[in-house]
């Protein structure tokens, strides 16, 4: 794995706690709704109920 390049060090460095929350926040909002997608792709059928229930299991037994 390469380091992150220096300038998106001094970057993050440069932010906030709340700039860095921030971001977080809108990456996992972005992967759950990719992994939305993905069970849509995978089951056209479901209801929106089925597929919150999915993408709540995957999430609860991810791993880091």
């Amino acid at each position: 794995m390469s380091l992150p390049d220096p300038k998106q060090t001094a970057i993050w460095k440069a932010m906030t706690g709340s700039e860095k929350y921030n971001l977080l926040a809108a990456t996992v909002r972005q992967a759950r709704d990719l992994k939305r997608m993905g069970i849509r792709l995978r089951r056209p059928q479901a209801s929106l109920e089925e597929v919150e229930k999915e993408l709540a299991q995957i999430w609860l037994h991810a791993r880091p």
